[in-house]
């Protein structure tokens, strides 16, 4: 603290130090003695308190308290003077001096000096805090987001300019109004009820609505909503920010359709590949089959004639056979890849499909993996070729077995799906309609995303060399094709794989089936561990 004291008699500034003390007012005291040390004083020091002799020789009271008003404005001044000149003292009160005190009663000093000391202090936070809500009041209009401050019952109190803008009212017309007077009616009750359930807990919501401009427009809104608390703790106001999103929100739109229009055309053009690839291996299929034949008729017409043979011919012929036979097999999946092959359609039940397969599942699998099943109740049927849809089953099954060396869980699960215009965007093979989807579902290692597009390609495997022709999908891609259904697949590394394939539902003869539908059994222990029913 700083204190000024100006007398021209060195003892009377010693005394009035002395009394400032003995109050516990000590701090830095400055003394001057004249006109010009006082001034170059209230130059030099920043004064929290300025005490003066009112009657001086060369200097007089009246012109200290004007040079210290005019440097020091804000520092609180006393004077100190002779009994029975408190008229012209009282012309220095007027002029801005806040106290004096007669010099038969200095012991009035301290509690004046403490008193004019308290009050500047209140000035001056008084000041800052006036400052302060004058910055805060010109930020949160000058603010590009919408806010408004209202009370505990959603009555608006202030709204700054951006919020006019953003809803269309003039600022005159939104202080009193309720803050449901912009609702869309675009909201369940819940939503605002669960609002006003969090912020009247005390608790920040934060979330976005669609709300209603002045001129009936719809707009997007983003919006945080702070409790503002009493000192008791009780929850009074509550200050909302807001942002209009709706242009965001229409540029999502658009990047999303975009995407969206950019995956189909990708998913399109593999489905054409496919097609192409399809049609060639079919073509090249049937006739490398009809060379096939040939092969293995003739080796076998002269392997019947033994006797023409020595041992050593007779491997070599045997080789020959067997090698055509396993050509023979490769053709077959490609045949059914290409789609050229005869299929048998009959109103085919897949529940029973599968549950007839489950002993030859078990065999696949092995002991290290646990087969679930979920069969749905009332599913239609499908016009399927039942051996076919078998081989795919156990191609899928395969797979998934290699997918999991150290054991896992196979999910095989049937249902009865309906398919509108909406669902099938994101499946370029897909269709609306009624159709029976069969999933397998496993544990496994999964598959790189890059690999994904390839997975039904013909002679396309991720396992080392030897392990397999890379035809299993490709033969499940075709025969599906012949069923005129599709097949997807998702997958996540370590997590596993799903394939879904889509049936169409043939739901014209399902109250009219001929096939019996006797109560389906465990056909293995495994299937104990049947999910659903």
């Amino acid at each position: 603290m700083h204190i000024l004291l100006l007398a021209e008699n060195l003892g009377d500034r010693q005394l009035l130090e002395k009394i400032l003390m003995d109050e516990g007012l000590a701090g830095q005291t400055i003394h001057a003695g004249s006109k010009e040390e006082f001034q170059m004083a209230l130059k030099q020091t920043r004064f929290d308190l300025i005490i003066s002799d009112f009657t001086l020789s060369a200097y007089s009271g009246i012109a200290a308290l004007a040079a210290s008003k005019k440097l020091q404005p804000d520092a609180p001044f006393i004077f100190v003077t002779e009994p029975g000149g408190e008229e012209q003292v009282l012309e220095g009160l007027k002029s801005g001096a806040v106290d004096y005190v007669l010099k038969d009663r200095l012991q009035r000093l301290g509690p004046s000096a403490r008193r004019a000391l308290l009050e500047a202090g209140e000035r001056k936070e008084r000041q800052r805090l006036e400052q302060q809500l004058r910055f805060q009041s010109s930020a949160l209009e000058a603010a590009a987001n919408g806010i408004i401050l209202t009370d505990k019952a959603g009555k608006i109190l202030f709204a700054n300019k951006a919020y006019g803008v953003m809803t269309g009212h003039d600022r005159e017309e939104i202080p009193g109004q309720i803050t449901r007077f912009i609702e869309s009616g675009k909201h369940e009750a819940d939503f605002s009820q669960e609002l006003w359930k969090t912020i009247l807990a005390g608790r920040v919501w934060h979330g976005e609505f669609i709300n209603r401009r002045k001129d009936g427009t719809l707009y997007n809104e983003e919006m945080t909503i702070t409790p503002l608390r009493e000192s008791n703790g009780e929850v009074s106001h509550f200050i909302a920010v807001k942002q209009d999103i709706t242009k965001c929100k229409q540029l999502e739109e658009q990047v999303h359709h975009i995407t969206k229009c950019k995956r189909f055309e990708e998913q399109l053009h593999r489905a054409q590949q496919m097609e192409v690839m399809s049609q060639f291996a079919g073509s090249i299929a049937h006739d490398f089959s009809n060379l096939l034949a040939v092969i293995h008729d003739n080796t076998q017409s002269v392997l019947m004639d033994a006797s023409r043979l020595g041992e050593q011919n007779r491997r070599q012929i045997e080789h020959v056979i067997a090698a055509a036979e396993n050509a023979a097999n490769l053709t077959r999946q490609l045949l059914a890849f290409g789609r050229k092959q005869a299929l048998q359609f009959q109103p085919s039940d897949l529940n029973r499909v599968v549950n007839n397969l489950t002993p030859r599942l078990d065999r696949l699998i092995g002991a290290q993996i646990v087969l679930k099943y979920h069969f749905a109740r009332n599913l239609p049927v499908v016009n399927a070729d039942i051996g076919l849809i078998e081989q795919v089953l156990g191609n899928l099954i395969v797979n998934a077995r290699d997918a999991m060396p150290q054991g896992g869980q196979i999910f095989i699960a049937t249902e009865s799906i309906s398919l509108d215009a909406a669902c099938v965007e994101s499946h370029s093979e897909a269709r609306p309609g009624e159709f029976v989807c069969l999933t397998i579902s496993d544990t496994g290692t999964g598959i790189y995303p890059e690999y994904l597009p390839r997975i039904f390609e013909p002679f396309f495997t991720t396992k080392e060399t030897g392990s397999g022709a890379g035809l299993g999908l490709a033969t499940v891609y075709g025969i599906v094709k012949q069923h005129h259904g599709w097949v997807a697949v998702s997958s996540q590394l370590g997590k596993g794989t799903t394939f879904k394939i889509f049936l169409p539902a043939n739901t014209s003869v399902m109250a009219n089936i001929l096939i019996p539908r006797t109560k389906m059994t465990p056909a293995s222990e495994h299937e104990k561990n049947t999910v659903g029913g």
